[in-house]
Parts: structure tokens; C-alpha cells; sequence
């Protein structure tokens, strides 16, 4: 599926700017978000939050396009691609990834779909460095 095929994908569900919601949702199709969330969200579909729209939480999600502000822990099963002025804070688990120029990006990234796995003495280094100090 290319950025092309996801950006035309139909959306079941929408948030317009005039929302503000808190708490756990969970979305079937595809999803549109243009005004507040905060809390747990999953969509089976793909995602898209519009320039106008906001997430702080954790999400799950097939794939997901992001024009606004996206904040928290992030599980993208396929490909998320980040819009130009999109921001993004956080931890991103993905299989693709497609930044765009102007994208603000402060956090992680793993693309193994995989959690990140210690390298062998990292904790005792760690340790190490606690008790130098």
C-alpha cells in the first residue's frame, strides 16, 4: 500500500475541530481526527489526524497519516507517514516510516516491530555509572 492508496482509504469515523474527548475508543474502519483526544485509541484501519487535529496517549492502528500533533506511545502495524508541520513527542513502533520536510520530530523510533532488545552489559554499564557519580 503506498502514501497514495492510504491518503484515499475511506474514513468511518470523525472527530471535527469542535471535539474534545477523553478515554478509550476503539474504531472498526478508519478513523479522521481535526480536534482533541486524549487517552487509549484503536483502529483497525488507518488514521489520520489533520492539521487542526491533536492525540496525547497511546494509539494502535493498521497505518496512520499525521498532519497535526500526535503525543505518546504509538503502535503503527504498516506504514505512518508525517505530514509537513505535523509534530510529533514520543515512542513510535513501526514497520515504514515517511517524514516529511518540516516535520517536528522529537522521540524514538523502532522499525523491527520488535521491542528494543538491551545490549549485553548496557545495565551493569548503567550501574556503573549511578555509583561513579
Amino acid at each position: 500500500m503506498g502514501p497514495k492508496d492510504i491518503k484515499e482509504e475511506r474514513i468511518d469515523t470523525i472527530m471535527g475541530q469542535g471535539c474534545d474527548f477523553d478515554g478509550k475508543l476503539s474504531v472498526r474502519g478508519s478513523m479522521r481526527i481535526d480536534g482533541r483526544v486524549k487517552g487509549k485509541l484503536s483502529v483497525q484501519g488507518t488514521l489520520f489526524i489533520g492539521k487542526t487535529g491533536f492525540f496525547d496517549g497511546e494509539i494502535r492502528a493498521k497505518n496512520a497519516v499525521v498532519g497535526g500533533n500526535l503525543k505518546g506511545k504509538v503502535n503503527i502495524d504498516e506504514k505512518i507517514e508525517f505530514e509537513t508541520g505535523a509534530r510529533f513527542s514520543g515512542d513510535l513502533l513501526c514497520k515504514g516510516l515517511i517524514v516529511n520536510d518540516g516535520v517536528i520530530f522529537d522521540g524514538n523510533c523502532n522499525m523491527s516491530q520488535q521491542p528494543p532488545r538491551k545490549v549485553p552489559g548496557e545495565v551493569a554499564n548503567d550501574n556503573n555509572k549511578e555509583k561513579a557519580h
